[in-house]
């Protein structure tokens, strides 16, 4: 996705996740056998009002290596040896091809593009991710009324598309015995995006 996003820790915490849900780097298994990850993940939500019931030892430090990390992202993700658990927040709407125009629309409404990659599709949850960081970045930004639309947009994408994928794909990963980093990471991603939407809508 191109734009430009600016520093908060929300919006930190969406670029990190961002990354974290992205094909492993061939850095990631390291930083998450040394800690880095979950050093990272403090940080972050050190500054983020939440109240969180996933441990971060999810996030390390962890023993695996770099391939076995790779090998476990592409059965769980890529090619599923059980229920498909997908990144792609469209298949549990009742129309997909609905719920990836709304999406495009509310990336073009902020200006936003995305790549003519075959993943970067608009409900790929990596690239909503980037976006919701750039929402944060956004909101941070700007003052008074002017942070309504980042609010409302981002408010829009967690109850209409992250949160239904969180749910879905968390009954089902606990179903094919996931590597609890992975399990752990989206009922992070769950929770803090809950926290956020429930504090835009004025519920907390």
């Amino acid at each position: 996705m191109s734009g430009e996003a600016g520093d908060s820790p929300i919006a930190d915490f969406y670029g990190l996740a961002a990354e974290l849900l992205s094909f492993p780097g061939p850095g990631l298994a390291a930083a998450l056998r040394g800690g880095e990850v979950r050093g990272a993940a403090e940080h972050i939500l050190a500054h983020i009002r939440v109240e969180l019931s996933v441990p971060l030892s999810v996030l390390g430090p962890i023993d695996i290596a770099e391939k076995d990390l790779e090998s476990e992202f592409i059965r769980l993700f890529d090619v599923p040896d059980g229920p498909a658990t997908p990144l792609y927040t469209g298949v549990y709407a009742q129309r997909r091809r609905d719920a990836m125009e709304e999406l495009l629309r509310i990336y073009r409404h902020f200006g936003l593009t995305i790549g003519n990659a075959s993943q970067d599709l608009p409900d790929f949850v990596p690239t909503i991710l980037e976006f919701m960081q750039f929402l944060a970045a956004g909101a941070g930004q700007a003052e008074d009324a002017g942070r309504e639309p980042f609010l409302a947009a981002t408010a829009d994408i967690i109850e209409r598309h992250l949160g239904p994928w969180v749910a879905e794909t968390s009954t089902r990963l606990e179903k094919r015995n996931a590597h609890p980093f992975y399990r752990g990471l989206i009922a992070l991603v769950g929770e803090v995006t809950a926290a956020e939407a429930a504090g835009i809508r004025g519920d907390d």
